[in-house]
Order: C-alpha cells, then structure tokens, then sequence
C-alpha cells in the first residue's frame, strides 16, 4: 500500500491553463504524477498527489505553473486548473480548504474523474 502523506505541509502548485502550450513537459518531470492533461490538453493538477517537487515549474517553457505562494491572484481564480484524484476523507477535505484559505484559492477543485 502507497505510505500516506501529510498533506497539511505541502503548498503545490497553480497552473494558469490559459498561458499552457500543451506541450507535457510538466507531465514528463513530476515524480508524483501530480499533473496530466485535461481533455483541452492543457495541464492540470491532481492536487493530493503533489507533494512539493517543483520541477514542473523549471520544466514550464511558457512559465505559467507557479508555486502557490508565488502564484497570480488571476491564476489563481480561473476554474478547472486542479481537480481532486480520489475522494478525500474528512480530515484531508480539512487540510483542503485550509490549503485554499491559506493562499487565496477562490475556486474549488474539480471532483474525481
């Protein structure tokens, strides 16, 4: 069985999906399989996978995933940009939405597909 993380230490990522070139890149180097891409091709997180690697950020040729904290208010606010893998449990849909208040997340994420 895959060792449960703490979710609560991790600030991951924000991907603004209207700068993305579709290119995987950021797909290619994530050690987590943390990112895919959407059914527009553009990327997007699996927000409770990712666990803080970052290279998907160096990997970007356009620059449009950030760390969270570094993050555009306006990235931040656009729908569809992370979605959840699976469903999570009360205390990780708490860790959640204070990963959401901690950095201004306005929008929430997409459910399991």
């Amino acid at each position: 069985m895959a060792e449960q993380k703490d979710l609560s230490q991790y600030q991951r990522v924000v991907i603004d999906q209207d700068l993305c070139i579709s290119c995987g890149a950021c797909v290619a180097v994530c050690p987590w399989q943390a990112l895919e891409l959407d059914e527009n091709a553009k990327a997007r997180l699996i927000w409770e996978k990712c666990y803080d690697d970052f290279s998907c950020v160096a990997a970007c040729p356009v620059k449009c995933i950030y760390k969270t904290s570094e993050a555009p208010d306006d990235a931040k606010k656009k729908p569809n940009w992370y979605r959840l893998g699976k469903q999570l449990s009360p205390d990780e849909q708490k860790i959640l939405n204070d990963w959401k208040a901690k950095f201004g997340i306005p929008v929430d994420p997409l459910p399991p597909s």
